[in-house]
């Protein structure tokens, strides 16, 4: 049972209806038929049959009323309305939120769906989208191709409403709220919050398995296509998973690919299985929607339409009902986005593809998986050509009649359907892609989508016919604030006129964060950094969800030394994105130079898992684990070095790990650091078997083994090894003699390794045995000295003198060593 929960109430049947959209169920049939279990606006809701419902008298007053609505504070305005209204009419509450869903589907049918809506005859309640725009606080333009803005409107103000206590109400919401940020171009801040709050409610609601995962799914979605929070997005879609009783996996089956292929090889497919049993009851079981968008067929000379299995079976799919597609669809999604994007992704996406278009049941399943399908597409050679076709495709599908609205409406929330004029402008896209510059203008052009045009023009050298195109446009008597906002921010880029910026600014009443961004951009091109900084925060400070400006005003930060600010904005940054690496190495950058390592450190370990394949961020969290006392994390940091580089040498943290074992210093957690010295054996194993020539890490090596309480025979002929590896590596050539530090190590290193034989000898019983140990440190010693001896200007230098001397007195005493066991 969950805790503070609001209703245990279930959803009326006539609400799953509504919710699942499914007209293929026993339940929908029994309430279409009903004459007393539910109204004739809910009926021609459920049928589909929108503008009948909005010809209501009741429906064409509150409509009017909305018009004359003080527009200052519009969106609590018509809220209020809505309140006044029902606190007079108790009654009333079903009918206005079916009035509400009516308007909200019918939207989505004319903008997004399709088929065209006819005999709708509402007015207009002002110029093109102010209506919406004027929803949130951010001054964020809508395109001018939306229909009907009006109804998204009223169904807003029902949504909201805390009048109506309909159980669905802030499932709705959420469709609403998602819908209405897909229209707009930057996050918007009033919408994360509504967000937020409508998803606390429906956590407070008790949901039977389907409904659960309906709603996981649809919420899944909406962190995929506006936030891009993989984390959340994932937990989602796993509990949707586990509640459909869904598993899938890819694997491999022998198949060709290619028309005259002979050999068979390994091609990439998707095991899907289902653990859970049909029910004919079920409204997510039995849907099946004819008249889908047709599937281009790929036509190339090389490669086949599909690949062809040995094994037929490989190939095929299990029949999935409706939600289990939806969440295969999520999925396809989301590993799109995980992965960079390269020839194997473009693999691996392929067999989900493949198995969703296989079902043919769904119409916005179909559709978004067609979709897909051709924005992967559309960036190679031998399918761009199919890419451009289905979109051609799926954009003539809107104009027929057939299948039926409700029919295309299905699990629509769960999809990824673009809106119509957003198909035209991947054909566009796709256009300017393959350089047919001036027909991507053409559609750009149409669709009044000025950025695009000005890139367009920007790619030709025609920057001035963008800043005609754009005064033009400024001229317009359609020109809600937030368009003209945005106009004189892309005619300042054209023109390079920072009062156009500030001209923006000023008719925003000071809170576009548009102007502002611009403004920032306009300095930080230039490299003015210094300038752009306050410009970047007032734009954050309106809207705090442009990720991109975060990571802006962290690098214009760093740049000016900023690193308590630049920290700050990149924590900001990698809060909204936090699978950037660049981004969490910045920021460890940035705690350093304001003395935080312990933080730099775990912002290091998020930097490595976004990317485990960058030897530099590797590096750096090697170097801080050290400065941290994280010595475990060092030695793995190390051998990942090794494992990328297969040669690092880092000879100051390997003296800082070598001595911390030595002196059994305490790292993070307290414990001895010699607990770690079977670890940092290994690693010196594997670091010398790599580089076999580097004396002062054999030394180090040396000083390691020799790091034991109660040192053996075993444990001084091991150190007695290394030292002479690191004395026979140092000493070739002679080239040590002809540098000051060089001579000093030598110097050193041959008293230690005289030291390492006399050890040696000590601990052998055997005569001739100690004998050899001496003769070979007396052998070694004598060379040394008479090298250092032949180079006059070293043995000017006082620290040489005194080595020197200390060899000497080495070396006298081995002889009388000698001389006693003869």
């Amino acid at each position: 049972m969950k805790d503070n929960i609001m209703s245990v109430e279930k959803f009326t049947d006539a609400e799953k209806c509504l919710i699942y959209g499914d007209t293929y169920s026993n339940v929908y049939n029994e309430i279409i038929v009903s004459e007393d279990i539910t109204s004739n606006e809910m009926k021609n809701v459920l049928k589909g049959n929108y503008v009948e419902v909005l010809e209501n008298d009741l429906f064409l007053d509150l409509y009017n009323e909305f018009e004359h609505l003080n527009k200052s504070n519009f969106s609590s305005n018509i809220v209020k309305h809505i309140s006044d209204f029902l606190h007079l009419n108790p009654l009333k509450n079903n009918t206005i939120f079916t009035f509400g869903v009516a308007c909200y589907q019918l939207f989505l049918q004319a903008n997004w769906t399709g088929p065209l809506v006819s005999k709708l005859d509402l007015k207009s309640w002002g110029p093109s989208t102010a209506v919406i725009e004027s929803l949130v606080n951010d001054l964020d333009c809508v395109s001018r191709k939306v229909l009907y803005p009006e109804l998204l409107v009223f169904s807003y103000a029902v949504f909201s409403n805390d009048q109506i206590n309909i159980f669905t109400r802030f499932w709705w919401q959420i469709r609403m709220l998602s819908t209405l940020q897909s229209l707009l171009n930057e996050l918007s801040n009033d919408i994360k919050n509504m967000f937020e709050l409508a998803f606390k409610k429906m956590e407070n609601t008790v949901l039977e398995t389907d409904e659960e995962a309906l709603f996981r799914i649809e919420q899944c979605k909406i962190y995929l296509s506006h936030y891009g929070n993989i984390t959340k997005a994932t937990n989602c879609l796993n509990t949707a998973m586990n509640l459909l009783g869904l598993e899938h996996s890819l694997v491999g089956a022998m198949g060709k690919r290619t028309k005259f292929q002979v050999k068979e090889l390994a091609q990439l497919t998707l095991n899907v299985n289902s653990h859970k049993e049909e029910n004919n009851t079920n409204l997510l079981t039995s849907h099946e929607c004819c008249d889908l968008p047709k599937d281009c067929v790929l036509d190339d000379e090389n490669r086949l339409p599909d690949i062809k299995f040995s094994n037929e079976s490989a190939g095929k799919f299990p029949k999935l009902n409706s939600l289990q597609q939806a969440a295969i669809l999520n999925t396809l999604v989301m590993e799109q986005k995980c992965r960079p994007k390269d020839d194997l992704q473009f693999e691996e996406l392929q067999p989900y593809i493949r198995c969703l278009v296989s079902q043919q049941s769904v119409w916005s399943i179909h559709v978004s998986t067609l979709l897909q399908r051709s924005l992967l597409e559309r960036d190679s050679r031998r399918s761009v050509e199919r890419a451009m076709q289905q979109i051609e495709c799926l954009v003539s599908s809107l104009e027929v009649t057939s299948p039926l609205n409700v029919d295309r409406l299905y699990l629509f929330h769960c999809s990824f359907v673009s809106p119509s004029w957003q198909l035209k402008a991947y054909l566009g896209n796709i256009m300017l892609s393959i350089g047919a510059i001036q027909s991507a203008l053409d559609w750009f052009l149409a669709l009044d989508m000025w950025e695009e045009c000005v890139a367009c023009y920007n790619t030709q050298g025609h920057r001035h016919k963008a800043a005609e195109i754009l005064k033009n446009e400024l001229k317009s008597s359609n020109l809600t604030v937030a368009k003209h906002i945005l106009i004189l921010c892309l005619l300042g880029d054209a023109t390079d006129d920072i009062s156009l910026y500030e001209e923006a600014w000023k008719i925003s009443d000071y809170r576009s964060s548009r102007a502002q961004k611009h403004l920032a951009f306009y300095y930080y091109t230039r490299k003015e950094y210094k300038e752009s900084i306050d410009h970047f925060k007032n734009s954050l400070k309106i809207n705090s969800l442009q990720e991109t400006l975060w990571f802006r005003l962290g690098f214009a930060c760093m740049v000016e030394e900023r690193w308590s600010e630049a920290a700050e904005a990149y924590r900001r940054y990698c809060d909204i994105e936090n699978d950037c690496f660049e981004a969490w190495n910045n920021l460890a950058k940035c705690y350093i130079k304001n003395g935080q390592k312990s933080r730099a450190y775990y912002a290091l370990k998020e930097a490595v898992k976004c990317n485990y394949e960058s030897w530099m961020v590797w590096d750096n969290l090697m170097v801080v684990s050290v400065d941290c006392g994280c010595f475990e994390e060092a030695i793995k940091c190390y051998h990942r070095l090794l494992d990328l580089k297969s040669k690092h040498i880092d000879l100051e943290v390997l003296r800082i790990l070598v001595q911390a074992v030595r002196n059994n210093v305490k790292d993070e957690n307290d414990r001895p650091a010699s607990e770690h010295r079977k670890c940092l054996l290994q690693l010196f194993g594997r670091l010398t078997s790599q580089v076999q020539n580097d004396g002062e890490i054999w030394k180090l090596y040396a000083h390691l083994e020799e790091a034991v309480p109660k040192p053996t025979k075993e444990t001084a002929d091991k150190v007695l090894h290394h030292l002479q590896c690191a004395h026979r590596f140092t000493t070739q050539g002679n080239k040590w003699t002809q540098e000051k530090n060089s001579c000093l190590f030598v110097s050193r290193l041959s008293l230690e390794l005289a030291e390492a034989y006399i050890s040696c000898s000590n601990k052998t019983e055997n005569h001739d045995q100690k004998k050899r140990f001496l003769s070979s440190a007396k052998i070694m010693l004598v060379s040394v000295v008479s090298q250092i001896e032949k180079e006059k200007d070293l043995m000017e230098s006082a620290d040489i003198r005194e080595e020197f001397e200390k060899l000497k007195n080495n070396l006298n005493e081995i002889k009388l060593q000698l001389s006693a066991e003869v």
